[in-house]
């Protein structure tokens, strides 16, 4: 008695699975482009003022004044988005290494390090002296709606090539 059954065309399957298995052991191209697809969205997010949750930013002072827009003053913060895949390839980050760019997503309070005042120029030209300065939340990193929608569409159209090219 055997322990295993043998049909018709097994053969050829089994190597179509071993193919399929060989092309998506190392899927770190799909990150790659899960990554940038990320990178693009969330700067997408940026010039268009709206956060992850789809809900739009209170416009910032500078912006409204000087009819810019918010987080773009120098487009510091804007050109450090950038995706890495780690981890082997199973892994994706996206993010900024802007000192500031924290304050800029979760929101809060600045306060003076030393002395009892801020002192800073405001976008009209004018000096200002305050005790404190809160920012608002302005979620730009993340995972939207519409993210995951390009994400689930980008790991189709990657097997659907992995599965036809086998």
């Amino acid at each position: 008695m055997t322990d295993s059954i043998q049909f018709h065309g097994q053969e050829k399957i089994t190597q179509w699975l071993n193919k399929v298995l060989k092309e998506t052991k190392d899927i770190t191209p799909l990150m790659r482009e899960i990554g940038a697809i990320l990178e693009l969205n969330t700067k997408e997010r940026i010039n268009a003022g709206i956060g992850v949750d789809d809900k739009p930013w209170q416009e910032s002072w500078r912006a409204r004044v000087q009819g810019g827009t918010t987080l773009r003053d120098t487009s510091r913060l804007y050109n450090s988005i950038t995706s890495r895949v780690e981890g082997g390839g199973k892994k994706i980050s996206t993010g900024t290494n802007v000192l500031y760019a924290r304050l800029m997503h979760f929101g809060g309070t600045i306060k003076p390090k030393s002395g009892k005042f801020l002192t800073f120029k405001t976008p009209t030209g004018g000096w200002v002296r305050v005790k404190s300065v809160t920012i608002k939340p302005r979620p730009y990193l993340g995972v939207s709606v519409d993210d995951s929608q390009d994400i689930l569409f980008t790991i189709e159209e990657y097997l659907e090539k992995v599965l036809k090219d086998a």
